[in-house]
């Protein structure tokens, strides 16, 4: 099967979705691939997609390019999410590319990548956004600082209008979470919607032994370029940490990722914190924490820092929000900490807690490997597009029209809103 497949960025380690998803697919499908950055991919980047891409054309879209396009949005009903991407050249690529390959099917992941497909083609399209962005802003616009409660009620109202229009575009629209899938469907009720979760590679992320472990070592991991994991830290070292180094005056807090050192610079020289960034491999760090935390109060989906820890074999401390619709029960697979002071008590709970962190971590193991491995997360992406390929092939598809150039070469999506 041939799947022409487009992003709005480039695929890489931190695009956790893609990144494991291609060199999967690739075992028995080819993917021709169309990517839409600011940075054109570096060297390393260009040799991994080389590796599986039968073909991969990157379209640069400026940052100025995009602020323009957001501002020219903002009196109308388009997301500004959406507006920054608008691209004539994006989606000039992306008709050449179909040209040549005639895809069987057409992936698109995140809805402000779905306008970069011209009207008009034939082949279905299976769209990932992955998380629910009228969801999404309705959590921004309640838990953040006014600005950003500003810019979330705008993007909230704008989606819950919005993100239907997008959905019905697609043949079929996948989300990680039930909760986020529901939210759209409950706006395009005549779409195919399917679950498809994100995962965890079980070789690299192996079960740590006892010896890895650090005493009173508390790790947060995740891109720090992505607000709600700014936020996270923010809670948790303004509200929660403290509480926990007066029960436990040796606790350290180490924050690993992407941005990590530039997001907790306000924290520097802070007796127990310590900012790592960007690292190839996250599982030295993670083997190391003797808890791994995860205190999101804004951000939809599930977060994918829950599940490393799971298969490293580190006790998971998290609010609710960020295990998504993980079938995890608080006390069985982790602790799930509702307020400020239960956060706290659990971290010290488990920093003293070997026993207990033990019990839990395997049970958590063997959640991962029965239903959240990159293996078993691909096999599930695989069948869909088989079923949306299947099906094209047997009755046919209807044209799908949803796109328009602006004037003065700017590009926003021309989706009309009744």
């Amino acid at each position: 099967m041939k799947i022409l497949y487009i992003v709005p960025f480039v695929p890489w380690e931190v695009k956790v979705r893609s990144f494991n998803l291609i060199p999967r697919l690739v075992r028995k499908h080819e993917i021709f691939l169309v990517c839409v950055s600011a940075v054109e991919p570096n060297a390393r980047q260009k040799e991994w997609l080389s590796e599986y891409c039968e073909k991969v054309v990157h379209v640069q879209h400026s940052v100025a390019k995009g602020i323009t396009n957001c501002l020219a949005a903002l009196t109308t009903k388009i997301p500004l999410r959406i507006a920054y991407c608008g691209s004539i050249a994006a989606r000039e690529a992306v008709g050449r590319a179909y040209e040549e390959v005639r895809p069987d099917v057409i992936y698109v992941e995140r809805w402000r990548a779905l306008q970069f497909v011209p009207e008009g083609l034939e082949t279905p399209i299976v769209c990932d956004p992955t998380d629910s962005m009228t969801l999404f802003n309705g959590r921004l616009m309640k838990a953040s600082g006014s600005w950003q409660r500003l810019l979330g009620w705008e993007e909230w109202w704008k989606f819950l209008r919005y993100e239907g229009k997008l959905a019905r575009q697609a043949k079929v629209c996948i989300f990680c979470s039930r909760v986020d899938l529901e939210c759209v469907k409950k706006q395009a009720r005549e779409t195919r919607y399917e679950l498809v979760p994100n995962g965890v590679d079980g070789e690299k992320y192996y079960f740590k032994l006892p010896s890895e472990e650090e005493p009173n070592t508390v790790v947060f991991t995740g891109s720090f370029k992505y607000r709600p994991n700014r936020q996270a830290a923010d809670y948790f070292l303004d509200e929660i940490f403290p509480r926990v180094q007066k029960r436990v005056p040796e606790a350290k807090f180490v924050a690993v990722g992407n941005g990590a050192a530039r997001a907790l610079r306000k924290y520097r020289g802070r007796r127990g914190v310590e900012a790592v960034d960007f690292v190839p491999d996250l599982r030295p760090f993670l083997a190391k924490a003797t808890v791994a935390v995860a205190p999101l109060t804004v951000g939809a989906g599930v977060s994918n820092k829950v599940a490393e820890a799971f298969a490293v074999g580190t006790a998971v401390v998290a609010t609710q929000l960020a295990c998504g619709d993980l079938p995890v029960k608080s006390g069985e697979h982790l602790l799930i900490g509702r307020d400020i002071n239960q956060f706290a008590e659990h971290v010290v709970t488990l920093l003293k807690d070997a026993r207990l962190r033990r019990e839990m971590t395997v049970r958590a193991r063997r959640l991962v490997d029965q239903q959240y491995d990159w293996e078993i997360v691909a096999r599930k992406m695989e069948q869909v597009f088989e079923s949306v390929a299947t099906h094209a092939s047997n009755e046919g598809e209807p044209a799908f029209a949803h796109v328009g150039p602006l004037s003065s070469g700017r590009y926003i999506p021309q989706i009309r809103i009744d």
